[in-house]
């Protein structure tokens, strides 16, 4: 029977602020097995995000467009199956919009 380590080699997380610019997730390279989990701030949370952020490749905008990429409303979270953390990139239609991220 195989048996395949299943777990990261190090848990890395952090907080990425985005506004009405377009700003890459993280800036390096991290040891990541299944992928990427991002939330953003809701009603429930200390300091709340105002707006969607919009998650896509290098590319997206803050609209829901062809390059809209993926909205990530207030309060909500998703899950990104990538082994390269520097293709994700955010843009909002406000200033000061908080990402949480984590590594998997």
């Amino acid at each position: 029977m195989d048996i395949y380590k299943e777990a990261t080699g190090t848990l890395m997380h952090g907080h990425q602020t985005v506004g009405r610019t377009r700003r890459q997730l993280v800036d390096g390279k991290y040891d990541i097995l299944k992928g990427v989990l991002l939330r953003a701030p809701g009603s429930s949370d200390p300091t709340p995000n105002t707006a969607v952020v919009w998650v896509g490749g290098k590319g997206v905008t803050a609209d829901g467009g062809a390059t809209g990429g993926m909205p990530l409303p207030p309060g909500e979270s998703m899950f990104l199956p990538v082994d390269d953390p520097t293709q994700i990139y955010l843009v909002s239609t406000d200033d000061n919009q908080d990402i949480a991220w984590i590594t998997v």
